[in-house]
């Protein structure tokens, strides 16, 4: 149908007159009824065939996250600024957040200390069987426990090795004298009876 032919049906109708009743029979009607039905599938493929209407549709989501980013920059982007910077300072934090500081420092202070004694506890028996001075624990302690069984072990076989040449060199000089009780280094058949019984 070209204009000048809805000019003239147009002209011939009352202002109240329903428009969709002048164009029943029309060859505008039945194009609009054999066209398809937009579904989200049509939508789709028009999206994926038509480099205008995908333009469009772009272009409108550009403009809506925009708007969004805008919108979100003005509502949060400072604040998170600020937060960040006085997080980064440490200056102007809360009587809160000073407070929580506060007592986490305290925590891990406690939780360190009752670990190290649980630690120390554990090597008490360890020591004592190796015949070392619980004393000495604070020279053996590391962050774990394999280093700190090697110190002890590596200690052992060094204080070991140092009696045994000291033993050696008394011995091969001659200058060792058992003691006896008479206190001359002569052992009488009395010490030895007290030695055994």
């Amino acid at each position: 149908m070209k204009k000048a032919d809805i000019l003239k049906l147009i002209e011939k109708m009352k202002d109240d007159e329903d428009i969709n009743e002048v164009l029943k029979g029309t060859d505008v009607e039945t194009s609009f009824k054999t066209e398809v039905q937009p579904t989200l599938d049509v939508f789709k493929a028009k999206l994926s065939s038509d480099k205008d209407f995908k333009s469009f549709m772009d272009s409108e989501k550009d403009t809506h996250a925009n708007k969004a980013l805008e919108t979100w920059k003005t509502n949060n982007l400072q604040t998170l600024i600020n937060d960040e910077v006085l997080k980064a300072t440490g200056k102007k934090k809360t009587p809160e957040q000073l407070k929580i500081e506060e007592l986490e420092k305290q925590f891990n202070e406690q939780k360190a200390k009752a670990e190290k004694a649980e630690t120390i506890a554990k090597y008490k028996d360890v020591l004592a069987q190796k015949e070392i001075p619980m004393e000495m624990i604070e020279y053996f302690l590391a962050d774990n426990e394999e280093i700190t069984n090697k110190r002890i072990d590596n200690f052992k076989t060094y204080v070991d090795e140092l009696v045994g040449k000291g033993v050696k060199a008394k011995v091969a000089d001659g200058s060792y004298t058992p003691p006896g009780e008479s206190g001359g280094g002569e052992l009488t058949v009395d010490d030895l009876a007290k030695m055994m019984g």
